[in-house]
């Protein structure tokens, strides 16, 4: 079995990989999401945005035997207190799934964002995500905010 391990992105050989699973990742959170061609275009100069702005963005790889199978997109960010990171994005391929591997995904995000003198990290999640909800509680995140929505 090929050696499953969590790498650095590189834009030259990943950037297919992480575009492509863009769709499945926001359909998953996003119950009324229609993935379009102008989002995939969107995400897409995002991606290379990013590989533009290291300090601020950065992106690892879950990589199997050279295959990209998931990734994790981190941003540091500015508000009134201070600099914090983010964990914008974190997705695993449907096989990965459920088998802790979304925790080496944090483990590099977080490493990073310690090392670059961010002292706390947020993200946001989707109740209906159960499985990501369970794995950013075991790895000691907290609810701090609920937003909330109504349909009229």
């Amino acid at each position: 079995m090929a050696e499953t391990r969590v790498r650095p992105y590189r834009a030259s050989t990943d950037f297919r990989a992480v575009l492509d699973a863009q769709c499945d990742l926001y359909a998953l959170n996003f119950p009324r999401f229609v993935c379009t061609p102008q989002f995939v275009a969107e995400q897409g100069a995002r991606l290379r945005q990013a590989a533009r702005r290291p300090y601020e963005h950065q992106l690892f790889v879950l990589d199997d035997g050279g295959q990209v199978v998931g990734f994790i997109w981190t941003v540091i960010r500015m508000d009134l207190q201070g600099a914090f990171g983010s964990v914008d994005q974190i997705y695993l391929q449907p096989p990965y799934r459920g088998r802790h591997l979304g925790e080496l995904l944090l483990d590099a995000a977080h490493h990073h964002l310690r090392t670059a003198g961010v002292n706390y990290v947020r993200l946001f999640v989707t109740d209906s995500n159960a499985g990501a909800v369970q794995l950013y509680r075991r790895t000691g995140y907290e609810i701090i905010r609920l937003e909330m929505e109504r349909p009229l």
